[in-house]
């Protein structure tokens, strides 16, 4: 948030705000929650006001500051079921193969165990019946556009049913899309059980430098740190702009790693395919 609410009713921006002037007591100006002012320091953005998730430190519900797309709900409603492959009934499931070519640089983060093709979990229906009606799926995912159409047309109810196929390791719709706390947290583990991720969140800034770009994700609510970044040598394929970016809920997908020195989550963009915006 780059504007915030002080006890006295004033809004003051956060290039503004002086502590020893302005005090801690500062709010959002939408519903009044309890604001935390975080400086540049040694982040790679520039300062903003955020809420904890703690306490009275997190937005109400119909704050705009908490307005999220469909996509993102429906992506919350589906970690509430079981992450755990072994435990799901595939026989019930479709199978969609991924194969993203995105010339991502390097191996993969961890051993890939391969599915025999004569595996029972190879020949599973790829029609999902849902609410006595046949929704036929693509058998194939090539992009992360065909990723973002998949989770914009199916229901969470829909989604908990497909498996995704991943150079023959089988995983959740909700292992392969994650959030970034839960990328935060397979970063700083090394727990790199898919060879890439897709991560969502509400970019909060990008920040244009001569060597370097970075699109730095919100961190309202207690949200782990995030950043994708994108080296100059990569500008000419990447064209999205501030205005384009800032404020908006997008899926970008690579390799995640964990930025010791700034104790975040990365991923490293090339081109514009490695990155979606939701409507």
């Amino acid at each position: 948030m780059q504007n915030a609410r002080l006890s006295n009713g004033q809004i003051i921006n956060v290039y503004e705000y002086d502590h020893e002037i302005h005090g801690e007591n500062i709010f959002c100006r939408h519903c009044k929650a309890k604001l935390i002012y975080v400086g540049t320091g040694n982040r790679n953005s520039g300062p903003f006001f955020r809420t904890t998730g703690h306490n009275d430190s997190i937005h109400e519900d119909d704050c705009p500051e908490k307005r999220e797309v469909k996509t993102i709900k429906t992506l919350k409603t589906i970690n509430d079921y079981t992450v755990d492959i072994n435990k799901v009934n595939l026989n019930d499931n479709h199978i969609i193969k991924v194969n993203l070519d995105n010339n991502l640089a390097g191996s993969s983060h961890g051993k890939i165990s391969e599915v025999n093709k004569n595996d029972s979990k190879k020949k599973l229906n790829y029609t999902l019946n849902s609410k006595n009606r046949k929704k036929q799926l693509t058998k194939n995912i090539t992009s992360l556009t065909t990723i973002a159409n998949l989770l914009q047309k199916c229901s969470a109810e829909e989604l908990k049913k497909i498996a995704l196929d991943i150079k023959g390791k089988l995983m959740l719709v909700s292992q392969l899309v994650i959030d970034q706390n839960k990328a935060y947290e397979i970063s700083r583990t090394g727990n790199f059980y898919s060879p890439w991720f897709v991560v969502h969140g509400k970019v909060r800034s990008v920040k244009k430098l001569d060597k370097v770009l970075f699109i730095n994700f919100d961190e309202q609510d207690g949200l782990k740190p995030f950043t994708a970044y994108v080296f100059s040598g990569h500008y000419k394929y990447f064209t999205y702009t501030n205005e384009q970016l800032e404020g908006k809920h997008i899926l970008v997908h690579g390799k995640i790693k964990f930025n010791e020195k700034y104790n975040k989550a990365e991923i490293q963009i090339m081109w514009n395919k490695q990155l979606y915006i939701l409507k």
